[in-house]
This record gives structure tokens, sequence and C-alpha cells, in this order.
């Protein structure tokens, strides 16, 4: 019974995880909550015991690198100005390798589960991207501004959060529903998924996120060498038509208001030439700072979440922040942690995915993860981390399952 209770709360918390805006207490949502208890209610099951000494910490894939990294932690914390900022950010990072990824590595046990999973995830970015194509083509304001909003010098967000984060939430949706539209032969469901991709991708193209696009390339070009390389067929023919479609589509919004290509394009245009872009200057310049400071200081760091107090503002690339503000054993620790997730994106690929169609779209959305984290200053987003660590789940029982 309290198992079942654990799989309803948790697939609760997929489906409100990218409404992180509803906060319950200080940067804790309501879907951080539901986590929470499902731990809880796990651990008090009648597997209890041997969750939280094996799948907790002893079969835990993350605990080594967790362990060096807290002690790059409790050496830099030291030099923190606000110590209280360290340790919540510290717990949000023990969160989800702790907390979040043993529940969803000890209640997610087969395919089905983890459909269910994606899906739920899914369905708000799906939400949200309508209600900006509503807000942007039809100019239907909604009076809500948490769910879409025109700001950041017109670039699109939700949630009051940096238009790069809503975008990275809604393209981590995209290799997953292309994988949906080309494995699945109903005519109708095909039109209905790629109808959904459009829309997300519009949006995405609206938060004008030069990562993002980037990451969108990248998944692109993924998604071709995944599917050739586990045998699947791309037909010519199949191309060709999803490529018109797609066109088809895409042509809709430009009649409809050709001004919504422009401002977004005045960015996208500075990613070969960042000397025309002021935040990019800034990026660098606070990229030089913190190789100033690592030069002189390469053990311990400035304290995690406190290293804005030397630059001005965070440093966007985890790797060199981590180092900055957990020193060396820090870095190292937090490093092995993208180390673990790629390391089994590489398996998958080695395997052909076991002929596996979802572990293709969780492998994508892995690596997108890593490559968009390299560009933000925030590392520790649940919203990020906990579908791509659904690849490692995955993989986990489709290995269990070949024995």
């Amino acid at each position: 019974m309290l198992f079942k209770l654990t799989r309803i709360l948790l697939f609760s918390a997929f489906l409100l995880l990218p409404l992180t805006f509803i906060k319950v207490f200080s940067n804790l949502s309501i879907s951080d909550i539901l986590i929470a208890i499902s731990f809880f209610t796990l651990s008090i099951s009648s597997v209890g015991k041997r969750f939280l000494s094996e799948t907790v910490v002893v079969k835990n894939e993350f605990t080594i690198p967790l362990i060096i990294f807290s002690i790059g932690f409790l050496i830099s914390i030291n030099n923190s100005v606000y110590i209280l900022e360290s340790i919540t950010a510290y717990i949000q990072i023990i969160f989800i390798f702790l907390i979040a990824y043993p529940v969803i590595s000890e209640v997610l046990q087969n395919e089905k589960q983890i459909r269910i999973g994606v899906i739920l995830l899914i369905i708000p970015g799906i939400i949200i991207s309508i209600l900006m194509m509503m807000l942007k083509f039809l100019s239907i304001d909604l009076g809500l501004d948490l769910l879409a909003y025109e700001g950041w010098r017109g670039r699109f967000s939700y949630g009051g959060m940096e238009p790069n984060v809503p975008g990275r939430i809604i393209l981590q949706n995209i290799p997953l529903l292309a994988v949906f539209l080309l494995t699945t032969k109903k005519i109708r469901v095909q039109l209905i998924l790629g109808i959904f991709i459009i829309i997300q991708l519009l949006a995405i193209f609206l938060t004008s996120s030069r990562s993002n696009m980037l990451a969108f390339v990248l998944g692109l070009l993924l998604f071709v060498i995944f599917m050739v390389h586990a045998g699947r067929n791309l037909k010519p023919r199949q191309l060709l038509l999803t490529v018109i479609i797609f066109t088809t589509l895409l042509l809709v919004p430009y009649s409809m208001n050709k001004d919504f290509f422009e401002k977004p394009f005045e960015r996208y245009s500075t990613i070969l030439n960042p000397q025309k872009s002021a935040s990019s200057l800034e990026r660098l310049k606070v990229i030089n700072m913190g190789m100033d400071y690592l030069n002189q200081n390469p053990v311990s760091g400035l304290g995690l979440g406190n290293s804005y107090l030397y630059t001005d503002i965070s440093l966007h690339n985890p790797i060199l922040l981590t180092w900055l503000e957990n020193g060396i054993l820090g870095v190292i620790g937090f490093t092995w942690l993208y180390f673990l997730l790629l390391k089994r994106g590489f398996i998958a690929y080695k395997h052909k995915f076991f002929n596996n169609d979802l572990l293709i779209g969780l492998t994508i959305v892995a690596v997108l993860m890593v490559f968009g984290d390299m560009f933000m200053a925030n590392s520790y987003k649940r919203v990020l981390w906990l579908p791509a660590l659904l690849l490692m789940v995955h993989l986990k029982n489709l290995n269990l399952s070949t024995k």
C-alpha cells in the first residue's frame, strides 16, 4: 500500500516539476515536497531497510563523488560570507542525488512506469508553450504572468525565471516527443505530436536563448546519429513529409506576425560574434575574474553560492564556478556527477540503446542537460537533473531485464 502511494506521489511530483515557481517554503517547490514525502513513505514501507541501506547509499553511483564534493564544500564554507546560502545550495544538491534519484531508481521499475513519468513531465511544457503562443500571436492576456509573460528586453519566460531556464525545460521535451512521433504508426497521433513539437520550438525561439538554440542543433544532430546507429530506418519519404509539414506550420506564425523573428534573430546573430553582445562580454569578464582567483587559490573556494560577491555576477559555467566556490575537491566531485551521466549515455550508445526507442530520447535529454548546464550559473536545478537521471534508471532496468 505504501509503495503504491509512493509511486502516486512521485508521479504527482513529475507533473508539477516544471512549475518551479509554485513555492512552499524558501526554494522548496510543491514537487520537492512531494518527492520528500515519497522518500519518507518508501523508507517506512516493507522495502524501507533495504532502500535506506542499499539504494540510497551503497548502490548509489553518486555516493563517492558526493563525498569528495562535500569535503571541498566543508573546506571552503569557512570563506563564505553568507553561510546560510552555502548550506541551502548544498542541501539542494544532496536532495537530487540522495533523495530524488534513489526514489526514482527504486519506484520506477519498468518502461511503462518511466514512460508515464516522461509524459507527465511533458504536459506542463506543452501547456506553457501554448500560453506563450496565445500571448504572442493572439495578444490574449489571461492575467497569468507566472505562466507566460514577455519581459527581459522582449524575451519570453514563465514563473519569473531567467529565460534560459524555461527554454531548457521545454527543450528537454523535444527529443522525447520526436521519439514518440517516429515510433507511432497512427497518422493522427503523428500530426498531434508534430504540432506539439512545433509549438514548443516556437516557445523556445521566443526565449531568445542562444545556448538553447545551440543545444537544439546538437540534439537534432544526435537524434539522427542515434537513430541510424540503433538501426532505425529513417525513410526519405517520411523525412521529406516531416520537413514539409514543419515548414508549413512555421509559415503560419510568420504570416500572422512577421516581427516574431526580428528580436530573437538579433540575439541569435551574436552567437558567432560575441563582441556584439554586452551579456557575452560581461560573462567573459567574469570568467577572467574567476580564473584570476583560481590562479591564487586553487585549493579552497569562496564558499558555495557566494562567488558573486567576488565577481559581481555568478560565473556561467558550473565546472569553473564549482572550483571557484568549493575548491579543487569540490570541482572533482561535481564534475564526476556529470561524467557518470555521460558514461551511461555512452553505454547506451555502445549497446545500440538495447533496441529501445525511449532510451534514445532519454540519452539525448541527458546530453543536452549537461551541455546546457555549461552555460548556466545555477547547476543544481531539480527540474533539469531529474529527467536526465531517468536515463540511468531506464538503463539499469534494461540491463536487469536482459540478464
